[in-house]
């Protein structure tokens, strides 16, 4: 094998390696606890059931539940909704404690402090049967 070869053949190793690294699950210590937890940063969509039922959409095919301690003005109605001022401690959000937000409709410039009680992943199927307005 000549040396042209050899480093097409490692350059494509690496960029394999480096490819399959970022698409990896998030290893850390609370999801080797058993947390499911996500990146703030794959967060892409958000809509409102109601006052208290906020759907957000991370990554390409995950839809997580946010329930609110109460209701929540900025999500009143379905629909979408714009989420501002999303503050947690770290990059990895696990619990609701990590979670500080605002909330208004989608075009709306009100937001509004909501709290989160809950957060929840929600599987492929309960993901699929949410109403239209309601999926993020």
């Amino acid at each position: 094998m000549g040396r042209s070869n050899t480093a097409g053949w490692l350059t494509a190793a690496v960029l394999a390696l480096a490819a399959a690294a970022a698409s990896a699950p998030i290893t850390t210590a609370a999801s080797a606890q058993g947390r499911q937890c996500f990146r703030a940063q794959d967060w892409h969509g958000s809509a409102a059931a109601g006052p208290k039922d906020i759907y957000i959409k991370v990554g390409m095919r995950d839809v997580w539940h946010l329930a609110m301690a109460g209701d929540c003005p900025g999500a009143n109605f379905p629909g979408p909704v714009s989420i501002g001022d999303l503050v947690t401690g770290s990059n990895e959000i696990c619990s609701a404690a990590d979670l500080q937000i605002t909330v208004a409709p989608l075009g709306g410039s009100n937001h509004t402090a909501c709290i989160v009680k809950s957060i929840d992943k929600l599987s492929p199927e309960a993901a699929k049967a949410l109403p239209r307005k309601a999926q993020p």
